[in-house]
This record gives structure tokens, sequence and C-alpha cells, in this order.
């Protein structure tokens, strides 16, 4: 199960099987918390299946929805670095299963094999760019800029090509995908119906098929001026 991550594919066979001694597996359902900020953070989790959001909550209890975690990818691991507590929410979207790692051993794995902390620093490097990136487009971007960059990033996370068509099982609500993308889930729906109307994409129950993915990058780059069109 470990040797799906990319980081624990860089360890030796001796080093991954003293991961494997004390990984612990665990079973969400959709909705279920796996940690809460502030939490310590005495292992990090792989995920096996399933999607999680890593999420943050203001002083009225509003949340926002920073980020996403997919198959293969470590959550919990920023707070096992620093060791200054999680620093968001990791809930269950779907039903998930997850590997619990021991964050120690992790740790002192990093600290032995310089390749494995490389691929685990670019790793976190690429997370912090989404961050950084959806963060960006929620304070200056028009609301069809901000959707149209996370149907992008859910298209490269958990779509596939079907007869040149990025075809996504949408495994968020609508509500999920507004916060995620920093609107109501009003405007959310708003917006999908706009993309639908205008050939883009067509949207039904949790299907969604995406035809003009760079229709979608040009309203992306809208809504970030400053920086060049990719």
């Amino acid at each position: 199960m470990l040797e799906t991550c990319a980081v624990v594919q860089s360890l030796d066979t001796r080093e991954r099987q003293e991961l494997l001694e004390r990984t612990v597996p665990r079973q969400l359902g959709a909705g279920e918390v796996l940690f809460l900020a502030g939490e310590s953070c005495d292992r990090i989790y792989l995920v096996l299946q399933g999607l999680m959001k890593l999420s943050a909550c203001d002083e009225e209890g509003r949340e926002t929805i920073l980020g996403l975690a997919v198959p293969d990818d470590l959550v919990g691991d920023v707070g096992a670095l620093d060791g200054l507590g999680q620093p968001h929410d990791a809930i269950a979207v779907t039903n998930c299963v997850v590997l619990g790692i021991d964050a120690e051993r992790f740790l002192e794995a990093m600290e032995r094999n310089g390749r494995a902390a490389l691929d685990w620093a670019r790793a976190i490097a690429a997370r912090s760019r989404w961050l950084g990136g959806a963060a960006q487009e929620r304070g200056s971007s028009v609301v069809t800029a901000r959707l149209a960059g996370r149907l992008l990033d859910l298209a490269e996370m958990v779509g596939h090509m079907c007869s040149g068509t990025i075809e996504i099982d949408l495994p968020l609500a609508q509500s999920d995908l507004g916060k995620l993308a920093g609107m109501s889930r009003e405007s959310a729906c708003r917006g999908l119906r706009k993309l639908q109307k205008d050939g883009v994409l067509t949207y039904e129950r949790k299907k969604l098929r995406i035809f003009r993915p760079d229709a979608l990058e040009r309203i992306r780059c809208e809504g970030r001026a400053a920086e060049p069109c990719r």
C-alpha cells in the first residue's frame, strides 16, 4: 500500500518495512473527521481511497476549503514537520481509507534518505503553490474565474479523458465546490449554468463533462491579470 506514494517509493526496502511495522489503517465515512486544527501530530496519513478536504473555520463557524487530498497524497505531514500542531482540519468528503504512519519513524527515514526527503519537499512545494494560487484567486478574481480555476484543479486531480472530453464524477456537493472557490453555493450554481450555456461543459447530478478546458483556462486568466496566461 505504501509503495503507491512517491515519497515512500524513494526509500529502500528495509526502511519501507520499518514504516509498515507501525502503520494503522483507518476507514472514514463521508463527513468524518480525521483530525482538527491544533491537534498533535503523532501520525502522518497516506490517503489510499476517497477524497478529503483540508479546511478552516472562522470565529463564526464559516468554513473555507483550503485544499483537497486524493489517493497517494500525504496529510498531516506539515504539522509533524514543524511540531506546531495541525494547521487545518482534515475531513472525509467521500468514504475514505487512510494509512496512519508513525510520524517519528517517518521523519527519521527522511533524515537518512536525501532522495525521499527531496521528493517530500517537492510534494509540499506543489501543495503550497496550489494553496497560494487558490488564495490569490479568492482575493482578486471575478467569481467565474475562481470557479474555472477550481474546476481545472478537479479535472487534474480526479478527472479522466473519454473521447476527447474530460469527465469527472464530481465528489463535492455544490456547497463545498463554492467553499473551495470562495463563493456561495448559489454563485457556484449560477456559474455552472453559465458555463453550460456557453458550451464549455455539461453538469448533471454528479457527472461533469468539460468540453473546453482551454476556455476555462482563459476565464481563469482573466482573474490573474498580473500573471501570464499559460
